[in-house]
């Protein structure tokens, strides 16, 4: 991944290029929850024809994930491996691991990644 930026600089270049979100985090000192996204290059033709399948895959794989439906994220994760040319694989595993962990867990989730605990 070369760009992480927040919501409000995704909105601007969405019409430009091919943004993604990624997650949504609370951060020590912030009030709300911010949401990262992730600016993807497409370096060949060849993948602009299935971009838009993908995009709505990883689209459905963060939905999935921040529902808690850890399986569907899961699935769908590894279903995303070396798309987008492998620029989001260590943050699919990254979300498998975590899916895998709360699963095990059990533990309620808000959709938010808290980078510190919850009080």
């Amino acid at each position: 991944m070369n760009i992480i930026f927040d919501a409000n600089i995704a909105k601007e270049m969405a019409e430009k290029y091919t943004i993604l979100e990624l997650d949504t985090v609370m951060q020590p000192g912030l009030t709300t929850p911010v949401t990262l996204h992730a600016l993807v290059e497409i370096s060949n033709i060849a993948e602009l024809a299935t971009l838009g399948f993908f995009k709505e895959m990883h689209i459905d794989m963060i939905q999935a994930y921040k529902r808690g439906e850890w399986l569907r994220a899961i699935e769908l994760a590894n279903g995303l491996m070396g798309q987008f040319n492998g620029e989001l694989d260590s943050f699919y595993e990254n979300v498998i691991d975590f899916c895998q962990e709360y699963a095990k867990l059990n533990k309620t989730w808000d959709g938010v990644r808290h980078t510190v605990p919850k009080e």
